[in-house]
């Protein structure tokens, strides 16, 4: 067969679009040159990653010596491109394109979970507390970046909702169970120390048919193993709870988060542990703020979310809604349990809660004269059970260990702290990164 050959007119065809294509790159790499260059209009948050981007860094002798400084520029400079945000989302916008969207869909990548030992399993595995100090904790950016990888990375979509897939860390927990374990024993006497693990949204909301499909690891499992390894802490149930009104609106579809009336049943379990009344959801004042589009909508552009968004319930505390947080510059910044966001734009809904993610917070309860405190140590799942503690206390700390320059233990002792109450979500604490964390504040 003869080839075809290429007329004069086919030619010249090509040659224009390859210089069309010339020109077009040239301008692109222009333009995104003259973006890189405007170094003093540079974003400092990022509202679709739901963080705070890269501080530039301080030069110092030591850093500039060897070669830190320049690392740490490099990454200021990437992580803070101007226009991030809305880079994002177009990018967001053209991977909708590729493929077929299904209502049912795997997003992400699929891990390999350890195996979860039976809880009645003798402790002589798990580490001690030496392993545990040699290992050191990552910075803050790091950690933020591994806590969004644990949520994110493997998702199971299905009718406009996305769950997280749950894989189990084995040094993770050795890590976590043998801080708390210590942190009980050094405090006994003095401070109760409480364990709260939560299940995400898989665990709690899907099948046992559909857990078993996705495979990962079996969150009431893990749950139990973690709770069997810590000695001297009082445990909270969570997920048979929570299972059992999962016919609720437990968590949120478009976010990560599990909504206030999930906490409140936690919270009812909490009260029963330690020999409270609890308050009942009917007598808080609520406040809804709707539509919210979270975490995994930024993530997924899923239009079957934005068809149906989320909103927010926030029920505030009987005794006070006022309340002072840390920033992690150092100021301090009056606030409000349960701030009113209606005005904020739509992915803002659970920020409405303590003031989100600070280093440290403070909730002075004006009824209360009677000593009683306590310090929750938590992630942002913490943020919606907080106020449902505030009426029991006189005072309640929050400190977020992502962000705090506090050592937990010095700081427990110093104020004399009733109660020491550990929460955080599953996956989360599946990193070796934030067990470490955790670990590291509580020696």
């Amino acid at each position: 067969m003869k080839s075809q050959k290429v007329t004069k007119k086919q030619k010249r065809l090509i040659y224009m679009f390859r210089a069309i294509s010339v020109r077009i790159f040239a301008a692109v790499m222009v333009i995104g040159g003259f973006l890189g260059l405007l170094f003093f209009v540079r974003p400092d948050t990022s509202e679709v990653e739901k963080r705070t981007l890269t501080e530039f860094p301080k030069p110092t002798l030591s850093s500039l010596w060897n070669g830190e400084f320049f690392s740490d520029l490099s990454l200021w400079y990437s992580d803070t491109y101007p226009m991030r945000d809305q880079l994002i989302a177009a990018d967001q916008k053209v991977e909708s394109v590729y493929g077929i969207k299904t209502s049912t869909m795997m997003v992400g990548n699929q891990k390999q979970s350890d195996d979860i030992p039976d809880a009645d399993a003798k402790k002589a595995d798990s580490k001690d507390a030496k392993e545990v100090e040699e290992i050191s904790a990552p910075d803050s950016r790091a950690m933020e970046s591994e806590i969004q990888n644990q949520i994110q990375d493997s998702l199971y979509v299905k009718d406009g909702a996305a769950y997280t897939i749950y894989y189990y860390n084995q040094n993770a927990a050795d890590i976590y169970t043998s801080a708390l374990s210590k942190a009980a024993k050094e405090l006994e006497g003095e401070t109760d120390v409480y364990s709260i693990l939560v299940p995400n949204n898989s665990g709690a909301m899907l099948t046992e048919q559909e857990l078993e499909d996705l495979g990962g690891a079996d969150q009431k499992q893990a749950i139990d193993y973690y709770y069997s390894l810590s000695d001297g802490c009082k445990t909270i149930d969570t997920i048979d709870t929570l299972r059992e009104h999962n016919d609720e609106y437990l968590y949120f579809r478009s976010d990560h988060h599990w909504t206030q009336l999930a906490a409140y049943y936690v919270y009812e379990n909490f009260c029963k542990e330690k020999g409270l009344e609890p308050n009942k959801l009917s007598d808080f004042e609520k406040m809804t703020f709707s539509p919210f589009l979270g975490t995994f909508y930024q993530k997924l552009q899923n239009a079957d979310m934005a068809a149906n968004p989320d909103s927010v319930d926030a029920y505030i505390p009987m005794a006070t809604n006022d309340m002072t947080y840390t920033d992690t510059d150092g100021s301090q910044v009056d606030w409000h349990v349960i701030e009113d966001v209606s005005t904020w734009n739509e992915n803002s809904g659970y920020s409405c809660f303590i003031g989100g993610d600070k280093p440290l917070a403070v909730i002075e309860n004006p009824d209360l004269d009677d000593g009683s405190s306590c310090v929750v140590v938590k992630e942002s799942y913490g943020n919606c059970f907080v106020p449902f503690l505030v009426d029991h206390y006189q005072t309640v700390y929050v400190i977020d260990f992502r962000y705090t320059q506090n050592n937990v233990m010095d700081f427990v002792k110093e104020h004399k702290v009733q109660d020491l109450i550990i929460m955080n979500n599953i996956s989360i604490i599946a990193s070796e990164d934030v067990a470490t964390t955790i670990a590291g504040l509580l020696e």
